[in-house]
């Protein structure tokens, strides 16, 4: 999917920047960072990878409650993130694999998921947060 169609479908739409609830975006990517770690640690490794996700897609949001866009879909999101972010196309990708990864985790009846996959999520998750972090930061000083 394009950009424009994501504008178009309203999947994503213009709104007023909102620096308040990019913040707060992105302490849920950090509570959802945490509640990875604890799962991983007694071995709910379907939860790791959930949790891991969801931090992923609270800090790409927070990048849009900064820009001023409302999104209605998940997977508009790391096509935002690639077009107007061509420096983050590759963090994209894994938020955009990460996606159709929990949703399969969710949803699917065969999903299984070991201890070096989520391992794997959490770190890349981890990496995500931190990057959108730095990015934050330096635009909202």
């Amino acid at each position: 999917m394009k950009l424009a169609d994501c504008f178009k479908k309203g999947l994503l739409k213009k709104t007023r920047q909102d620096l308040d609830n990019a913040m707060r975006s992105l302490e849920l990517s950090r509570g959802n960072i945490e509640d990875a770690v604890e799962n991983l640690s007694i071995h709910r490794y379907r939860v790791v990878a959930i949790s891991s996700y969801t931090a992923m897609f609270h800090a790409a949001r927070a990048i849009l409650f900064r820009d001023g866009i409302k999104e209605r879909s998940h997977e508009c999101i790391p096509v935002y993130l690639k077009e107007k972010y061509p420096e983050l196309e590759g963090m994209a990708n894994t938020l955009d694999s990460y996606r159709r990864f929990r949703h399969d985790a969710i949803y699917g009846l065969d999903f299984i998921m070991d201890e070096t996959e989520a391992k794997a999520s959490l770190d890349s998750a981890e990496e995500f947060v931190k990057k959108i972090r730095i990015i934050i930061d330096i635009d909202i000083k």
